[in-house]
């Protein structure tokens, strides 16, 4: 019997295909964008939580979300309280999508998060907080005419407040009744993290600044001083009780890294200062009769000063640094010789420690200075008040060179 071994062969090739067929490895991928009706929402995460342990129940304006669920590609559109997402910038998948709340303010609040890709859409409860306009004032009261000042605040951008036109639904008036004076102006920038405005050339000391936009709930109003040299408590020109500490120099911005003077003489400490030592100035003045209704009513006042810091020496953060919440170290100041001095916190209390070579306003409640746990009452007319000024370094040496001036005294609101 011949042998056909060409058959032979074949045939041993197939059985050994068939063979292998049992062992094949899929190697395809997975379509993650498929999606088999309409889009489903199971839960939504901020974008940080990865580990899935806090699901939420309502988002943030700007807020990064991770919406997790089923048929969530092909996305056509989506909205938080009727405002579009940009779909350009969401990235969906079958089971999660990526979808950024927008930085805009609604013209209804809907509490409603509209999901819709091609193959249906789903609604569901979902709140986002609306932040209202904070504003506090100039972040420099006592800037300079012709100066650019930025609105200590946020949120203006939300609020229209980069509208320079004459149909702007955001107005800003200055006025001052005692000197005739009234000019309507606008914000000179305005963005998500810097709004200003420039003074007038021609605004007088002592003028207001109203402002007046529109709000969620109607027009909101909110006037704030400027330049209130009317309510300054020193004149470094006359008598003050002259005991300013070899510390600090009393300048009006013409020596060697002077800051810029603001119209007025001001405090300067530069220098390095040993852990624990204790530096104090003390200065004062006869209580005016301007100031009675300070006296009688503390709580409606505010103590306030500007501060400068060159952009090498930050205050550092020193905190209450004490036993039970004594107030030990830093920067205290102290109204009519009240047992507890009152501490300014800048870092922890006014939120910085470096000015960056600009000057800043910063506010403090009367009754924190004057009248603290009830030890002493506030300074009467005609009596001598007593301001001491200390400095003491604690947890470690300080490097300084600070500057401190227009001390103050002003009503809480306008």
């Amino acid at each position: 019997m011949k042998l056909n071994i060409k058959n032979i062969g074949l045939a041993a090739m197939a059985a050994f295909a068939l063979a292998s067929c049992s062992d094949v490895v899929d190697y395809s991928v997975p379509d993650k964008t498929a999606s088999n009706g309409a889009p489903v929402i199971q839960s939504i995460y901020d974008v940080q939580d990865t580990g899935y342990v806090a699901p939420l129940a309502s988002g943030e304006l700007d807020q990064m979300l991770h919406i997790k669920g089923q048929n969530l590609s092909h996305v056509k559109k989506i909205t938080f309280n009727g405002v579009d997402v940009d779909i350009k910038q969401v990235y969906a998948e079958s089971e999660n999508s990526y979808v950024k709340i927008p930085r805009v303010i609604p013209e209804q609040v809907t509490d409603t998060l509209v999901y819709e890709t091609e193959q249906g859409t789903v609604r569901m409860y979902f709140p986002v907080a609306i932040p209202a306009v904070q504003l506090n004032g100039l972040m420099n009261e006592f800037a300079l005419q012709g100066s650019a000042v930025q609105l200590n605040g946020s949120n203006f951008d939300l609020y229209n407040f980069g509208d320079t036109t004459e149909t702007s639904p955001v107005s800003i008036e200055i006025n001052n009744t005692a000197e005739g004076y009234h000019k309507a102006i606008h914000t000179d920038s305005c963005t998500e993290t810097y709004t200003s405005i420039v003074i007038p050339k021609d605004c007088p000391d002592n003028s207001l600044i109203t402002f007046k936009w529109k709000g969620l709930n109607g027009e909101m109003t909110k006037t704030v001083p400027y330049r209130m040299t009317d309510d300054l408590l020193i004149d470094w020109d006359a008598d003050y009780g002259s005991g300013l500490g070899s510390f600090m120099t009393l300048t009006d911005g013409s020596n060697a890294g002077d800051p810029q003077s603001l119209g007025y003489k001001f405090l300067r400490i530069n220098g390095v200062f040993d852990n624990w030592s204790w530096n104090g100035s003390y200065f004062g003045l006869t209580w005016p009769e301007k100031f009675a209704d300070v006296s009688a009513n503390p709580q409606n006042y505010v103590f306030k000063m500007e501060v400068w810091t060159n952009s090498a020496n930050p205050i550092p953060s020193y905190g209450d640094n004490g036993a039970n919440g004594a107030k030990n170290g830093g920067y205290l100041i102290t109204l009519n010789g009240a047992k507890t001095r009152c501490q300014f916190d800048f870092q922890n209390q006014f939120g910085f420690s470096n000015t960056y070579g600009e000057w800043v306003t910063v506010v403090m409640p009367l009754e924190d200075m004057v009248n603290s746990e009830g030890e002493l009452a506030p300074p009467q007319v005609g009596k001598w008040c007593n301001i001491e000024f200390i400095m003491q370094p604690n947890g470690s040496a300080w490097n300084c060179d600070h500057a401190f001036g227009q001390f103050r005294i002003e009503p809480k609101n306008y």
